[in-house]
């Protein structure tokens, strides 16, 4: 596993230690904290081992927040609460979202009795947690993705689903859905972490639909991935334009629901890996316990249906979910301290190989040159793009063969920067005068 090293410096100090969501795209990590209102973009340098803070974005110039920053107001009552992030390649949408969860007050040891009792007996939302919405990414002239303020169509506008200080319109759809009611009756909901509603994890997939993970509630033992399907709507006299969520669930909903055996966790994060969601998880509550992943398999399939596709569970198994082993590094650092947000995967687990592994030795592996002036990679969403090649450059492939059997594979390295919106992996390409071809790449 290797350890990329994240530098905020003094201005980014509060997102460092409040990390729960972030993305690498390119050159760039976007990062947020389930604190305060900023977007941090982080600049790679010293070869992909460290990234340093670049810029750091306020939220509030880009959507139409609740209650807005202004000086006498505290950050409680600003924080967005962020919660998850994901990039759809195929709009060039980074999304956000926070956790629509109600907060109860917190007891410490430094306080009285009656203190105490005051601050548990207080339940109450945070104006702006009840945020769904993403921004445009343009590319610059090196083709890395970056923000910008300038006006564009309705299409590239920052946008966002409808939302005040106490709701939005996905907490009124769970509050309509009989399975949740009673964790968010309007006279009275639940906290998050009491087993209320309370999102944490977005990804994105295939046909514009968003997915956003639940910590909780987990009904008795089991979690839920939500589904979504928004779609802009004309809102001309808004910072950003509005979302909507179109009607894709059972009897009318405007979510799908997935139901996941995660031993009696709820959903921390989710993660593409390829066709895989990858899924971090935790406890509902403020129990201490170390940070579980659950791979489950060819999860891709499972999305873009509509009202009439009957709603899975997904238990575990061996060849549909399955927990990951993740080893010393990715094991609880210090007990009580240390309990994993976010997930973000920087290359594909599924299917790789490397060339000079024991496995292929009965193939009798040698290099070849695959001649091309073009090459095609599908992303994440299916689409296709084609990418020219220089006439001087040729594809590495590998010659196995076994009983009369020949096949061609393909090696790959991992993705150049300015496409790695595009896939995770990449053909391994040489020049054509090159007289070595190297064999231990991945295929």
């Amino acid at each position: 596993m290797k350890e990329i090293k994240l530098e905020f410096e003094k201005e980014g100090e509060g997102i460092s230690k409040s990390l729960s969501a972030f993305v690498r795209l390119g050159d760039s990590i976007f990062a947020a904290g389930d604190e305060g209102i900023d977007l941090a973009r982080l600049k790679e340098s010293d070869d992909g081992t460290c990234f340093k803070l670049k810029e750091l974005i306020n939220l509030s110039n880009w959507f139409d927040l609740p209650i807005p920053p202004h000086k006498e107001q505290t950050k409680q009552v600003l924080e967005i609460d962020l919660e998850g992030m994901d990039f759809d390649s195929t709009k060039q949408l980074l999304w956000m979202v926070g956790s629509h969860s109600l907060k109860r007050g917190k007891a410490k040891a430094e306080f009285d009795t009656k203190k105490n009792l005051e601050l548990l007996g207080k339940v109450e939302p945070d104006a702006n947690r009840f945020f769904l919405g993403c921004v445009f990414l343009h590319k610059n002239k090196n083709k890395q993705f970056r923000l910008s303020l300038s006006e564009g169509d309705n299409n590239t506008r920052a946008a966002q689903l409808r939302c005040d200080a106490t709701t939005s319109e996905l907490v009124d759809e769970i509050r309509r859905d009989t399975l949740f009611t009673r964790f968010c009756d309007k006279n009275g909901g639940i906290p998050g972490k009491d087993n209320g509603i309370d999102i944490e994890g977005l990804a994105c997939a295939p046909n514009g639909r968003v997915l956003v993970g639940m910590r909780g509630p987990v009904l008795r033992g089991i979690a839920i991935i939500l589904e979504l399907a928004p779609e802009r709507i004309d809102s001309p006299n808004t910072k950003a334009a509005q979302l909507q969520l179109t009607k894709i669930g059972p009897t009318g909903l405007k979510y799908r629901r997935h139901f996941l055996d995660l031993a009696g966790h709820g959903v921390r994060d989710l993660c593409w890996d390829g066709d895989d969601l990858l899924v971090l998880a935790g406890p509902t509550t403020g129990l201490d316990s170390p940070p579980l992943i659950f791979r489950w398999k060819a999860a891709i399939k499972a999305f873009g249906k509509m009202s009439s596709d009957e709603e899975k569970f997904i238990w575990r198994s061996e060849n549909v979910l399955v927990q990951q082993a993740i080893g010393s590094t990715g094991k609880q650092a210090e007990a009580g301290a240390d309990h994993a947000e976010a997930i973000a995967s920087t290359c594909s687990l599924r299917g790789q190989q490397s060339s000079n592994s024991g496995k292929w030795k009965p193939w009798h592996p040698r290099p070849v040159l695959i001649a091309a002036e073009q090459f095609m990679e599908k992303d994440h969403d299916n689409q296709s793009h084609w990418v020219p090649l220089d006439t001087r450059m040729a594809i590495q492939g590998l010659l196995a063969e076994r009983d009369d059997e020949m096949r061609v594979y393909v090696v790959t390295i991992n993705t150049p920067h300015e496409y790695a919106w595009i896939h995770d992996r990449w053909p391994r390409l040489i020049k054509v005068s090159e007289p070595k071809l190297s064999t231990s790449d991945e295929i």
